[in-house]
This record gives C-alpha cells, structure tokens and sequence, in this order.
C-alpha cells in the first residue's frame, strides 16, 4: 500500500472555509481529449485536466462515476485547477 509520501501525483487539498462548489455534470465532451495534469489515484476522488477542441475542463471520478465541468479556455481552467489543489473549489 502507498502512503501519500510516496505518490509522484498531487492531493487536492481539503476543502477550505467558504470554497467554491464546481457545476458536475455527466460526460459530455466528445471527440479526442488530452488529459494534461491529474491528481493522484490512491484518493476516493481524481481530478484531471483535460483539453479538448481548444477547450479544457476538470474531470472528477467518483467511485466509478465520471463527471465534468464546464469547459473553459485554457489559461482560466488552470486558474480553476490550481484552485482545486488548493482547496479553495470542490
């Protein structure tokens, strides 16, 4: 069994006081997506970063269930991927 130590991929942090909820919905992204960043697997929740037609978004696995949020330009989706790292968006 890994420890956190030993992961090579970052942990959201928990959530904080007053931290933003993300809109979730079901998959809707079609065509060929480029995950470029995700949190690690030892977690109930990964998070990744993906980017599709231009457009990214954060996908979240749940328990098998796969979720997604709204699509963005690039460089606002890495304002909201950071702010999931940090604990500041769930």
């Amino acid at each position: 069994m890994k420890t956190r130590s030993s992961c090579l991929s970052p942990h959201p942090a928990r959530p904080q006081p007053g931290c933003r909820d993300l809109v979730w919905r079901e998959p809707y992204v079609t065509g060929r997506i480029r995950v470029i960043e995700w949190t690690c697997e030892c977690a109930a929740e990964v998070y990744e970063l993906c980017e599709a037609a231009g457009l990214a978004f954060i996908r979240k696995t749940t328990g098998g269930a796969v979720w997604e949020s709204d699509a963005w330009l690039v460089r606002e989706i890495r304002r909201t991927w950071r702010a999931l790292l940090g604990g500041y968006v769930k």
